[in-house]
């Protein structure tokens, strides 16, 4: 990416319309659970993610979601002497056992990564599958618990996102691409063994 200045229009296409929506699957690693230099970078696109390589033993895990129970957004943030970006994970965890809180509290002292796609959809172009939390992390911002509310049938409500202090993530999320969406995904489910 060029500091220089716009490089790129946008056009619309009405033959294939920008298609809306994640698919409501999420994986979650620790940060620190990937190896050094294990985030492997398309060779002229150093932006797109080819490949993530984990630590022995280490493993992403994937947390389900209804409807629209997990979401993301991603935001621009001007500093006074840098450009930052926030990248922020909003999910649900319909598990309520006690080993579940107890791997929501544990979430809490780890920098998170996450790994969420868009609708196998033309539109999206390499841009279908996001990877969130390459340079800093995802913290924990909120994990809220009400037995008795009705919207998410009394699930855990979590929010991930970029910190405020500590550093700053680079650029929006990364898309990762193997070769096309089949092979994404694939990659993707293997990160999970």
């Amino acid at each position: 990416m060029s500091c220089a200045g716009i490089f790129s229009g946008g056009t619309v296409s009405c033959s294939d319309p920008l298609a809306v929506g994640i698919e409501q699957r999420l994986f979650l690693a620790n940060l620190n659970d990937i190896e050094v230099g294990g985030i492997a970078f398309d060779t002229t696109d150093n932006n797109l993610i080819t490949g993530i390589t984990m630590k022995s033993g280490k493993t992403f895990f994937e947390f389900e979601g209804l409807k629209q129970s997990i979401s993301f957004q991603e935001e621009v943030q001007q500093k006074p002497f840098s450009t930052g970006y926030k990248l922020t994970v909003d999910f649900s965890v319909f598990d309520v056992s006690a080993s579940q809180r107890r791997n929501l509290e544990a979430m809490v002292f780890q920098p998170q990564i996450a790994i969420l796609f868009g609708p196998n959809d033309s539109s999206l172009s390499n841009g279908f599958c996001n990877v969130l939390g390459v340079d800093v992390g995802l913290d924990v911002i909120t994990s809220i618990r009400i037995p008795a509310d009705n919207e998410t049938g009394g699930a855990y409500r979590v929010q991930l996102a970029t910190p405020d202090a500590g550093g700053i993530e680079t650029g929006y999320s990364k898309p990762m691409l193997v070769t096309d969406y089949a092979a994404t995904l694939a990659a993707v489910v293997a990160l999970k063994s």
